[in-house]
């Protein structure tokens, strides 16, 4: 079903009625167009690229048209400008918002660049632990670790050994299967199973020197506040949510809004769930969200919605994947309801 609805939807834009729709819709319909990336960068060679490619949501020239297209056609902003409309009692017409999870560097160093010579702003969801640490985050340090190896095998409680194959195109998909369990177990568990990875796999972590998977640092994020991009809280440590005990969730999400509000010295009102599918957080977490003071926060959840329908606390995105061509791209933003995914 998802080749067929790509396939689709390259035709419609083909055919230049995404473009059509893209010049009317944004003028009469009063829902909010969110889209989530996780980094801009481009990659000379995935076959040696020693980080999850997943998570390379466009090169730097694909990233460029994204955005011309969403200027020309919708209104840019950010979380606290669409907070100042709905205040108001207001649902704006075209209304986008391009939001990032995690804060990789390259935010800063490829994406930060467009966004300012075109103007639009963006909101930044911060894991601020590493930030802190300036180590990379779990789940690279997880790909690194399968990519890197000589081992040709791996053994996780609760799971069948899994041989790693010697291509990496075998090693990504060990990278999924991996990924997919250490999600789903409680997160003592998945913080176990990371460091019996590690040392089954001989300990590889990334070298820190290697800052094409590097956290952005806190001057990175003073001079974007600055320059007008907003940032919101991830969490501290990443985890998943509905996976952590009552008292790791009040910190994860108090202390990681305390650190952002005293970097940049402004109210961190917005959230981003870790990981972000249905499974990611429960009535107890957005419960937790509410009262660490958050007044809105999203979900990796696909969908677009209105301000006077949706649940604050679980509003939907569009993602934007790898891959993703222009013309998917524009029967995505035309139609989400039928191409998105």
């Amino acid at each position: 079903m998802k080749g067929k609805r790509a396939r689709a939807g390259r035709l419609f834009a083909r055919l230049g009625l995404a473009t059509a729709v893209c010049a009317v819709r944004p003028r009469l319909w009063r829902g909010v167009t969110i889209l989530a990336y996780h980094r801009v960068l481009d990659v000379e060679d995935e076959e040696t690229f020693p980080f999850d490619i997943e998570l390379v949501s466009a090169s730097v020239a694909a990233f460029t048209l994204q955005m011309e297209f969403l200027r020309a056609h919708y209104r840019p902003m950010t979380f606290a400008t669409l907070l100042e409309h709905i205040d108001a009692g207001e649902s704006p017409r075209g209304a986008a918002v391009v939001t990032f999870d995690d804060g990789f560097s390259d935010n800063y160093e490829q994406a930060f660049p467009v966004l300012h010579r075109l103007g639009i702003p963006a909101t930044i969801f911060l894991s601020t632990g590493y930030l802190d640490s300036q180590q990379p985050y779990w789940y690279e340090q997880v790909s690194h670790a399968v990519l890197a190896t000589a081992a040709d095998r791996l053994a996780l409680p609760g799971l069948a050994p899994i041989a790693i194959g010697s291509g990496t195109a075998a090693r990504r998909a060990v990278i999924k299967d991996v990924m997919k369990w250490l999600k789903s177990v409680p997160n003592r568990t998945r913080l176990e199973g990371i460091e019996t990875l590690k040392a089954q796999l001989g300990g590889a972590d990334p070298p820190l020197k290697d800052r094409r998977s590097a956290p952005l640092t806190w001057d990175q994020v003073k001079e974007m506040s600055a320059a007008g991009i907003e940032f919101g809280s991830h969490s501290v440590t990443h985890p998943v949510l509905s996976r952590v005990e009552p008292e790791q969730l009040a910190h994860e999400l108090a202390a990681s809004k305390r650190r952002i509000e005293e970097a940049i010295g402004k109210p961190v009102d917005t959230f981003a769930y870790p990981v972000g599918g249905e499974d990611a957080y429960n009535d107890r977490v957005l419960a937790g969200v509410r009262s660490a003071g958050y007044r809105l926060a999203v979900s990796y959840q696909t969908g677009v919605a209105k301000p006077c329908r949706w649940n604050s606390y679980a509003i939907p995105r569009l993602a934007i994947e790898p891959y993703m061509d222009p013309l998917l791209y524009k029967a995505t933003l035309a139609v989400p309801e039928v191409f998105a995914y």
